[in-house]
């Protein structure tokens, strides 16, 4: 790596004071300011083998998107390898992954930073834990054989960054320990891709299919001998919904033109939240401005909502297309409504209240389990027969490529709050909402919001962000993050 000129270090200087005084080379190389466009970024381990055919793969991907390769160097010892090279030379990296790696820190722009100097072991559980702020303001990118993402939050209404981790290109070689066998099971033959648009990225993962021995990114399958057209996704599952409150320029870049629905052709779209229930809101009672702001801006109308509600459902679900509501807690603000409201203090909505019930209590039943009474919004989405959809019962499964994508991500194991860190070990992947931040932990993805990242209930800092997930014809799973109206360069 040669160093930069002293042009190039005062460019370093200016642009980010925060390594002021530290190595430019660690900063800048001079192929990362020549308009390279994307890379690839994937981890190896030290005396391993690349997986042959992944590698392949990889390097058909870097071809024909004309991305730049860096590979983070991780070292293990692993005393009980099967490969000679791991016991004779901690520090040997195989032949095809050397011109690619990079154990220095890089800015791939000004908002995104490969932390190539940050070596973490391939055993780590959670490999993310501690380093939120190593890439100081901007997103980071950290080499590992685990794949791991959260959002982190950040203050002034600046956009939450991202930390993640890559998935590796080299096969499992573990030590025949705990530690070991569990940092095998989590090894992913995986890579980040990266697109640089000026100061915007985008990042998605990629996953190598062991079936296919391919990799499929958005609606292209990338395979040792070239790419062709990817099968339609199975299901696109969108953040939270709160049709109220969706962004404009994230329902486009989903439903608009060149969107992602239409792109992905998506056999299934997944809703959550879908009614934000702010007629009807419980944490509004009581404050009479509240009602005021709604009666001004004609949002006291609890029909209203739920018909506008049921109705971007069957205005957004393609006829080639089906849709599935999943029970959600805001969809679960109109039943705590219905069951702690006096009508005769709701005039405007006495008769849509009543209506809704009396098809409640004609619906009310003591079973074996307890009480049970029809859910109001239920109630509604089924008389309305929007066709090819269909809303789900709570704790009813949707399961899809052996994904469950039937959990909103409000209610945990035995009663508990629902999280993306006691929801990712139930013995199945899944892909949950709820919590408006984008995350992949193990064998769980959250998605994020489809409204915009200031509502008037997230104060202070925030790891809101507007992302989806795809889960591919592969079984394999994208989260796309959608930046002021784009989801890809």
């Amino acid at each position: 790596m040669k160093t930069p000129g002293k042009g190039l270090e005062d460019f370093a200087a200016a642009h980010d004071p925060r390594y002021e005084g530290q190595s430019p080379v660690a900063i800048f190389d001079p192929f990362v300011l020549a308009g390279t466009k994307r890379f690839i970024i994937t981890a190896a381990q030290n005396a391993t083998p690349v997986h042959k055919d992944w590698w392949a793969v990889l390097m058909q991907i870097a071809a024909k998107t004309k991305a730049s390769m860096l590979i983070a160097p991780l070292r293990y010892k692993n005393p009980t390898s099967t490969w000679r090279m791991s016991q004779e030379n901690a520090e040997h990296w195989t032949d095809e992954v050397r011109p690619y790696l990079c154990n220095t820190r890089k800015v791939l722009n000004g908002n995104l930073a490969f932390l190539g100097d940050i070596k973490i072991q391939p055993t780590a559980s959670s490999p993310l834990t501690g380093a939120d702020a190593l890439s100081h303001a901007s997103s980071g990118i950290i080499g590992h054989t685990k794949v791991q993402l959260r959002s982190i939050p950040t203050p002034q209404n600046r956009m939450a960054k991202l930390l993640t981790t890559t998935g590796a290109c080299t096969v499992p070689n573990y030590s025949d320990t705990r530690a070991g066998r569990i940092g095998e099971f989590h090894h992913s033959l995986a890579a980040v891709l990266v697109e640089i648009d000026g100061g915007t990225f985008f990042i998605r993962h990629l996953h190598y299919d062991e079936v296919t021995k391919t990799c499929t990114d958005l609606n292209t399958r990338y395979s040792a001998q070239g790419a062709e057209p990817a099968p339609r996704a199975l299901a696109l599952v969108m953040g939270d919904t709160h049709v109220d409150f969706i962004d404009p320029a994230v329902e486009k870049a989903t439903f608009g033109r060149k969107g992602i629905v239409e792109t992905l052709q998506p056999e299934a779209l997944i809703f959550h939240d879908l009614l934000d229930a702010y007629s009807c809101n419980p944490h509004h009672a009581g404050n009479p401005f509240n009602t005021l702001a709604k009666l001004k801006g004609g949002l006291l109308d609890v029909q209203a909502e739920v018909d506008r509600a049921i109705t971007f459902v069957r205005l957004r679900t393609p006829k080639n297309a089906c849709s599935w509501v999943l029970a959600s807690n805001h969809n679960d603000f109109l039943a705590r409504w219905m069951v702690n409201t006096d009508w005769r203090r709701e005039a405007g909505n006495a008769k849509f209240y009543l209506e809704t019930a009396l098809a409640m209590v004609e619906g009310t039943k003591l079973t074996a389990k307890g009480t049970e009474y029809p859910h109001p919004f239920n109630l509604w989405f089924e008389r309305a027969k929007v066709p090819r959809a269909r809303i789900l019962e709570r704790d009813e499964s949707l399961l899809v490529a052996q994904v469950e994508l039937g959990m909103h991500g409000d209610a945990g194991p035995n009663g508990a709050r629902g999280s993306i860190k006691n929801l990712r070990r139930l013995g199945v992947k899944s892909i949950i909402g709820h919590s408006h931040s984008a995350g992949i932990d193990e064998g769980c993805y959250q998605v994020g919001t489809s409204t915009k990242l200031r509502l008037e209930y997230n104060h202070g800092a925030s790891s809101w962000l507007n992302a989806h997930c795809v889960l591919n014809a592969d079984g394999k799973r994208q989260l796309l993050i959608i930046v002021d109206g784009r989801w890809r360069a």
